[in-house]
């Protein structure tokens, strides 16, 4: 028979039961449901986990068991301090609770989920809101913050392990939160090692903006002469809290009513070197009656609908279901815009501004004008910036605009020829150099970004550096050096730029152009022709955009322009990414590529020599693909490719192997002795997507200065040849621009066969 006190106890619990049937529902917590476990000092919101299992621990006693039911329930309320006020002062050297919360929340992209050696808080908020925890700066330790809606794991609605800006990797952690509802805290450390002293400050959420620049778009370059700021953005913002920010610094999220606009911010977007996620003001009106996913109802936050668009390919996609909001992203030649969600974890906004300009103004750089022009150190590359920059009122304007323009001097150090180059960073800078001493225009490089010059010894001159376009501020690189010697004999040099997209168009504004001698050793040469496109027709229309060179016309070493032009036709052209030391790497990057054809061909058309070689460079994205290149049906060169992807180039290798079994990696080919008039280049493929980089046609001296037919002989047919153009530069020899006595008797003194001949 069971003890008395059992029998008593027992029927007290049904007594309990009927009483309070509401202790069935974890949701009710009335009072005579928790009194015995609250009597036994527990949090009331561990007494509803233990009560959801066995509710006689709540109504009628607790007990061994019912401790044993908290310890299963894992609730963390237990022996909680609560916070009052805004911040709690604590340490967790003592403490020796670990939580795991893998599978539940991801503080970070180091390390495991847990938070170890937890000090475990509570804190109810006055008002909801979104609030931000830290202990940013005030930790010695690594910590890390999780922020709980009840006393389980898995009610856990945000965690934190490193903040943006936090010394010895502290956190900052914000969430929203319902004002009288009590939440638990948890501060931990990185690894069971980080523990101390800590301080942890509550406040309200604010999204932290840091100025990054700020530019006007001048009414004089086509703009609204509106502003608009690119700002870093703190962790936790929404979109909707970055809009709010906007409009408390009287603003708004940017809006591009124009493709001129939506330009404008993209090149603003790449000057600035913007995060992965640049919130603007797009936005998916969920309440419109045009609303559909996922590309319905989209509009500006100032009310204007779109006038055309400018999404990504396959966006809006709606991938998460809640993305409601825009993202700019951009590169130097082109910007896209994506839908994302109001949480998305922003890095940078952009925020318009009225022609008040923002709060506290935006100062130019300092040598925005010609009076407070910036040394420059010859032969020294210059990142220049243009955003924020104005436009100079200059009376001796060049043929083509220059916008957003900085000022740079220089002394000439030779009575000499000076090339001013202002390509890089995916960005075409205009350029016009002037007297310093007169203010006289001295040259422009009209719409180019380069511009070669005669210079005097000790004078002192004036760069002005700018945007060919009013829609567009970037990061050119900017250098002067005196112009270098041509390194071989004449030629015609052809860099194909590369991109990738099916024309290549994304591969100009000089990023990859060569600007400097480029090429194999000896053989390399100054003037290259940087063609944009997977074919002629495509290359032309790039070089009318100002992209890259023209096919037709193509210049010779001197950099003038010959009869000569370039045919060619691949599926599409690519690029090699890596990060070029010099021009000669520079060229290399971008190739015609085979992209699946078993060959392609390239053909120049009135080549001006007598007699020339051909160097043909090539490469992949890999090494080790075999190919072969071939020039005017001459015996195929076989080779391999030798390409780094990423990092730099190997030196340039001559490829000479006559078959396939013996080819070896190299990176170009000579082919010696040519004379046709047109000359056709053609590479064949035995592996994947080998491309054709670039060539150069190299004159070649005549072995013999009479044999005027190029037959081998000095003859009579030379002889008459040179009779009939007596008088005129026809058949000049000895290049004094005339047929005279002195051309009759070089070529008397070559008679016969000629040496090689």
């Amino acid at each position: 028979m069971a003890p008395l006190a059992n029998i008593l106890a027992w029927t007290m619990r049904v007594a309990a039961l009927t009483l309070c049937p509401a202790l069935f529902i974890v949701s009710a917590t009335p009072a005579c449901a928790q009194n015995a476990c609250t009597a036994a000092g527990i949090d009331p919101g561990c007494c509803a986990l233990v009560c959801a299992n066995n509710p006689l621990c709540c109504s009628v006693a607790w007990d061994a068991s019912c401790n044993a039911q908290l310890a299963a329930a894992d609730c963390l309320c237990s022996n909680a301090v609560p916070i009052s006020g805004a911040s709690a002062v604590f340490t967790t050297t003592s403490a020796m609770r670990d939580v795991n919360l893998a599978g539940l929340c991801d503080p970070g992209p180091f390390g495991d989920d847990t938070l170890h050696n937890c000090a475990i808080l509570t804190w109810t908020p006055p008002v909801t809101e979104r609030y931000t925890f830290t202990t940013c700066n005030t930790a010695p330790f690594d910590s890390r913050i999780a922020v709980l809606a009840g006393c389980s794991r898995e009610s856990v609605i945000g965690c934190n392990d490193d903040g943006d800006n936090c010394a010895s990797f502290t956190s900052i952690l914000s969430v929203d939160l319902l004002g009288g509802q009590r939440y638990t805290i948890l501060v931990g450390g990185y690894s069971e090692a980080d523990v101390g002293p800590c301080t942890l400050a509550i406040e309200s959420f604010h999204a932290q903006l840091t100025l990054q620049g700020a530019h006007q778009w001048e009414v004089s370059a086509g703009g609204n002469g509106h502003w608009y700021a690119q700002y870093d953005v703190g962790p936790g913002a929404s979109w909707t809290d970055l809009q709010t920010a906007a409009e408390s610094l009287g603003g708004t999220l940017a809006c591009a009513n124009s493709a001129a606009e939506s330009r404008l911010l993209g090149s603003l977007c790449a000057a600035m070197s913007s995060g992965s996620a640049v919130a603007i003001g797009l936005y998916q009106d969920l309440g419109a009656a045009n609303y559909i996913e996922p590309a319905g109802a989209w509009k500006w936050i100032d009310g204007t609908a779109l006038r055309g668009t400018h999404w990504s390919v396959g966006e809006p996609n709606n991938a998460l279901s809640q993305e409601h909001f825009g993202r700019l992203a951009a590169t130097a030649t082109s910007e896209s815009w994506f839908d994302h969600a109001n949480e998305g974890g922003w890095t940078n906004a952009i925020i318009e501004f009225g022609v008040a300009g923002l709060p506290g103004g935006a100062a130019p750089p300092s040598n925005d004008e010609a009076s407070t022009a910036t040394p420059l150190e010859l032969g020294q590359f210059n990142t220049v910036s243009l955003v924020g920059a104005t436009t100079s009122s200059d009376p001796q304007s060049c043929t083509a605009s220059i916008y957003y323009d900085r000022w740079y001097s220089f002394v000439a150090t030779s009575n000499a020829h000076f090339d001013v180059v202002a390509c890089g960073n995916g960005f075409a800078g205009a350029l016009a150099v002037y007297d310093q001493a007169t203010r006289t225009l001295i040259g422009c490089s009209n719409g180019q970004c380069t511009l070669t010059l005669p210079l005097v010894l000790g004078k002192s001159y004036l760069i002005r550096i700018g945007s060919a376009e009013g829609d567009r501020a970037g990061i050119p690189t900017l250098i002067a050096y005196p112009t270098p010697d041509v390194v071989s004999l004449d030629s015609i040099s052809v860099n194909f730029v590369g991109g990738t997209l099916v024309d290549g168009s994304d591969g100009g504004y000089c990023v990859e152009t060569a600007v400097f001698p480029a090429g194999a050793a000896s053989l390399g040469t100054l003037q290259w022709s940087n063609l944009v496109g997977a074919n002629t027709a495509a290359a032309t229309a790039a070089a009318l955009r100002g992209l890259g060179d023209s096919p037709v016309g193509l210049r010779d070493g001197h950099g003038t322009a010959t009869a000569s032009s370039v045919q060619f036709a691949v599926n599409n052209t690519w690029r090699i990414f890596s990060f070029p030391e010099n021009d000669t790497e520079r060229m290399r990057q971008g190739f015609l590529d085979t992209n699946g054809l078993a060959s392609l061909s390239v053909s120049v058309v009135s080549v001006p020599y007598r007699r020339y070689s051909a160097v043909v460079y090539f490469g992949a994205e890999v090494a080790d693909r075999l190919g072969s290149i071939s020039a005017n049906g001459l015996a195929p060169i076989y080779f391999k490719t030798d390409a780094t992807p990423s990092g730099t180039y190997n030196a340039l290798v001559e490829a000479t192997a006559r078959n396939s079994a013996s080819a070896t990696r190299a990176s170009y080919a000579v082919f010696h002795g040519l004379t046709a008039k047109i000359c056709d280049l053609r590479l064949v493929e035995f592996g994947p997507n080998v491309g054709l980089q670039g060539f150069q046609l190299i004159e070649e001296a005549t072995p013999c200065p009479g044999d005027l037919d190029q037959s081998g002989d000095v003859d009579a047919q030379d002889l008459a040849a040179l009779l009939s153009g007596w008088g005129t530069a026809a058949a000049d020899i000895t290049g004094d621009g005339t047929t005279n006595a002195l051309d009759l008797a070089t070529m008397l003194g070559a008679w016969g066969v000629c040496p090689g001949g």
